[in-house]
Order: structure tokens, then sequence, then C-alpha cells
């Protein structure tokens, strides 16, 4: 007897826990704190509070395909860690991310109310670069002999050639003419082509139409004549090695030169020479993210508009007062700021930046230069990322999923002990009072568990009702086998005895064969990762082991106690009804 009384005290420890874990919403004891503001402080997933389901392919920074890690890989590891730190910096809530396979990235948010600056902060690369920008810059085409014309000479434009004069009142009709030898005149139609697609695929694209790539055109005759034309002002005759230009600028009267005027530039041993002029080039002058001490978000002293700050790390400082020294002032060197292959802003630099500090300003609200500041101060991700399957789950849909499954989980459990007290009697008024204590248990070690595992969805609901009905069938087993003792004259406490020895191994068997088809369905669930299959899978393991305990520890406990007092004289109130 004095055994049942220590194993109750153990009942009523363990209920007093379960109780005081699910009774605050937050638990803090020194560094363990576990708890959040749903209900009973229970960790709920997607299904249950709203969120995202994004899965994410990590690529090759070279090829962009696919990421293939070896064995020692370490950047997937570190490819979370870093999404971790910028989940938690921008204050998204605790997520779940998983590694699955050797590229792959689950990550869920539960909570999260806004998906779109989610999936911004976690998907961008967050690689910054400084550029030098020189504009303007003059290149010889490859491929150009040294004398590539054979003829020039300027003449009245052809009725079908009237497009390539430029029009206005002012303009003197005539076209300049020159034949290229057969080499040359392919290699340069070939730069014209280029020229012009990249001039039709940037239309309406301002910031590259401000400055658009030209042909420079330096004629030697009688006196030395420099100009830029477009590509799409040069046409190339059919079948034919001869170009038609328009006739050169002239500067002093905002207008062409006359026909007569061209020849007399040209004169008779006049040679021409064609250069490319690239609209901007990008110099790589090794400054990145990586220089930057740190970022913060701040507001323009004079605009009040929203601005980035950086500070750089010395080795920035240096490169950076290097830079602004030497392009202090000029009108066509500019600093390209670059954020995951989108430009920023490209300012000219007035006078030399010596501090180590600059700004990131445009049209930026608020938020925006949080986000890029905190992308910026959590780093770059070791490897690109893309996204590969979303899923969003509302809010008001995740409450509504929560409020059917406690209604559906408190309807089951009060059916089943109604049932268990109409039907088994005292027995079944035990096995409800151990279904309570094992649910209480279940629940307190689904909030305290660490990891992401415990948390608590639809599937995990699902398993822990199926759970439930397992815990009964395990008392079942052992009531029907009192039953048996009972009818054969045996006294409760003998019946409680025996029933139980002779229960255990067929509640064993079951049991193990349950916790070993969960052990398969978490591995399987792993590798394909499925973390709602994996939620199942340990939410029902963990019902599982506990209604072992209900059963065989507090149902057994509670009827020896009752059977020591005068209900054991009464074997009718444990024989079920027929």
């Amino acid at each position: 007897m004095r055994r049942h009384y220590k194993q109750l005290i153990l009942i009523g420890i363990i209920i007093l826990l379960s109780g005081l874990t699910l009774g605050f919403q937050k638990i803090k004891v020194g560094n363990f704190e576990r708890g959040s503001d749903t209900i009973l402080g229970l960790s709920l997933g997607l299904e249950l509070q709203g969120g995202s389901h994004l899965v994410y392919q990590a690529l090759d920074p070279d090829t962009k395909d696919p990421f293939v890690a070896d064995d020692n890989s370490k950047e997937m590891d570190s490819l979370k860690k870093s999404i971790e730190r910028r989940i938690a910096a921008a204050g998204l809530g605790e997520p779940i991310i998983q590694i699955i396979g050797d590229n792959r990235l689950l990550i869920q948010m539960p909570g999260v109310k806004d998906p779109e600056r989610a999936k911004s902060i976690i998907g961008e690369t967050a690689q910054l670069e400084f550029k030098h920008r020189k504009l303007n810059v003059a290149q010889n085409i490859v491929g150009l002999s040294d004398n590539i014309a054979t003829n020039i000479y300027a003449a009245e434009s052809p009725e079908d050639d009237a497009g390539v004069t430029t029009t206005g009142d002012e303009q003197k009709p005539g076209s300049l003419y020159i034949e290229l030898t057969p080499e040359d005149a392919e290699v340069f139609s070939n730069v014209l082509s280029r020229m012009v697609d990249d001039f039709s695929k940037f239309a309406g694209q301002q910031t590259i139409l401000q400055n658009p790539s030209t042909i420079e055109m330096s004629i030697q005759g009688n006196s030395a004549l420099k100009y830029n034309i477009f590509a799409i002002q040069i046409i190339r005759k059919e079948n034919s090695n001869e170009f038609i230009f328009p006739l050169p600028p002239d500067p002093m009267n905002q207008t062409n030169y006359s026909i007569e005027e061209t020849n007399n530039i040209i004169g008779e041993n006049g040679k021409v020479y064609f250069s490319e002029v690239i609209g901007s080039l990008d110099e790589d002058i090794g400054l990145t993210g990586d220089d930057l001490a740190t970022s913060y978000p701040g507001t323009h002293a004079n605009s009040q508009q929203p601005i980035v700050n950086l500070v750089f790390k010395e080795r920035g400082t240096a490169i950076f007062a290097e830079l602004t020294q030497r392009i202090a002032g000029s009108p066509t060197d500019q600093i390209a700021i670059i954020l995951d292959d989108k430009e920023l802003l490209s300012p000219v630099v007035q006078s030399e930046i010596l501090s180590g500090t600059t700004i990131i300003e445009g049209n930026f609200t608020l938020q925006e230069v949080k986000d890029i500041s905190l992308l910026l101060e959590s780093g770059r991700l070791p490897l690109p990322i893309e996204l590969l399957r979303e899923r969003n789950v509302d809010a008001i849909l995740g409450a509504d999923s929560l409020q059917k499954s406690l209604i559906a989980g408190i309807i089951g459990l009060g059916l089943v002990i109604l049932f268990m007290v109409l039907y088994y009697r005292i027995p079944g008024l035990i096995a409800g009072v151990a279904l309570v204590i094992y649910t209480s248990i279940v629940l307190s070690i689904l909030k305290i568990s660490p990891g992401n595992l415990t948390t608590l969805n639809l599937s995990g609901v699902a398993a822990l009702i199926l759970s439930i009905g397992m815990a009964v069938d395990a008392n079942i087993l052992i009531f029907e086998r009192m039953k048996e003792e009972l009818s054969q004259g045996r006294t409760v406490l003998s019946s409680i005895n025996i029933g139980f020895n002779r229960a255990w191994p067929a509640i064993r068997d079951g049991n193990v064969s349950t916790l070993i088809t969960c052990g398969v369905l978490f591995w399987f669930s792993q590798q394909l990762g499925e973390t709602i299959l994996q939620g199942f899978a340990v939410t029902l393991a963990i019902g599982v082991a506990i209604s072992m305990f209900s059963a065989i520890v507090v149902s057994c406990t509670f009827l020896r106690i009752l059977a020591n007092t005068s209900f054991g004289k009464k074997s009718f109130l444990y024989i079920p009804t027929k």
C-alpha cells in the first residue's frame, strides 16, 4: 500500500508540473525559455496561426546551377545560420529552418504578417558592390584594320536613304559615304547590329538611354574632324561594302556641314577611324559589402528623406578614399553602388571622402532603408538561393483551424470519457481521469521540448487525438482482462493485478510497433522535407510513450488504491454494463 502512495505522490508531482507548465504562456528559468503568446503558450504551426512555407534551392555562385556539396561542405550550414540571423534581426518571429538533402532549405514562418517582405529579407543575397563607373569610354573596335576605308565622299542622299539624314529646317541635304574593305565591312556591320540590338533592348529604360553607346568617327583629311553618331543612324547598302552616314555636325553653326564643306574636309587622301564609345563602363575596385563595418537607417539632414548610412572598415576606408580623391570633380566618373545586381545609385563625386563613411539615398521608404541596412548588416549569403515552392496560410484561416481543432479535441475527449464511464463504470472513470492527466502531460512536453519538431500543426493535432485513442485502447485491454478475472470469482485487487500483468505484453508490443512506424515515417519525411509528416510522427511517438505511462502507472495506481477501500468490496462497480 505504501508503494501505491509513493506512486500517487509521483503522479501528483507530474500533474503539478504539467499544470504550472500549461498555466503560464511563457516560462523563463535562467537561460531556459519556452512558450509564446498563443493558447497555452504552445508553438503553433502554419495551419493553426497562419504564415509562410518556403522551399529554396541553393545555387552555385558561378554557374547558377543547383549547388553540389562535397562531403566536407559547410556552405549549407552557413546559409542556414545567415538566414536565421536575418529573420531574427527583422523581427519576423521564430522560424523553422531545415536543410533538405544536399542543397535545399525549408523555411516555415508561423504568424508572419507580410510574406512578401519576408521573402525579400530571406532571398536577397545582399552582395553589395562599389564600382568605378567611367562615362563615354572610347574603345578600339577589335578586328578593324588601320586603313579600313577605300573610298570616302559626300554626296546627295538617294530617295530611299532620306531617313538617314537628320531632320530639321537647318539640315542641308546629303550624306557621307564610306566604302570599307570586305573584311572590315563585316566586322563593322556586326558591331552596328549589336549596338542597335542593345539600343532596342534597353529602350524605355531611362537609366540606360541617358548615356547610350555611340560610334566615334575621326576623319583625317585637309583638316581633322571628330564626332559621335548613333549606330541606328548608319546604314549599309544592300550587297555592298559601302555605309551611309549623316553629314558631320558643324559646331559653329549648330547644324551639319554641307556636301561641299564635307568633301573639302576629307580632301583627296582623307582617312577615317572608328571607335566604339561605351556609354558607361564599370571597373571593379575590390570594394564590397565585406568591407563594411556597419550599416544603419537614417534620414538626410537636408531633405529629410530616408537613407542608409554606411561605415567602412579600415581596408574599405582606404579604397574608398583613394577612389574619391582620384575622381572628385570629374563629370565623367561616378561611383556605382550595386546590391544584388540592382543599381541603387551612381553619384558623381564632388569632393574626396576620407572619413570612411557614405550614404545610400534614393526614393526609399523608411521600411526599405531598414531592410537594406539589415541585409548589409547581416552580411551576404554564402550561396545565392532560388525560391522553388511557396505556400501561405492566412492568419484568419489559421485561427479558424485552431478553433475547430480545439472543439474537435474537447468533444472527442469528452465523448470517450463518457463512454468509458457508462460502460466500464469505476474503471472507466479512472480511465477518464488518466486521459485528462495524459493530455496535460503530452501538451506540457510539446511546449517545453526544444527544436521545431514539436511545433503543433493540424497533423500534430491529428496525431494527438489518435494517441488518445491508443491510450484508451490500452485501458480497454486492461479492463477486459479484469472482467475475465472477476467473472471467475477473484477479488477486485487480484483481478486488477492479474489484468494488468496479462494486458501489458499486448500493450507493449502494439506501442513498440507504433513507435517503429513513427521512426520510419520521420526518416522518410525528413528526406522529403515534409515537416507536416515529421510533426505527425513526433507527436504520435510522444503520445504513445506517455499512453503507456498513463495506462500502466496512473490507471493502475488509482485502481489499486480504490480496491483497498470500501469500493473494492463492490465488484459489480468494476464489471462492464451489458
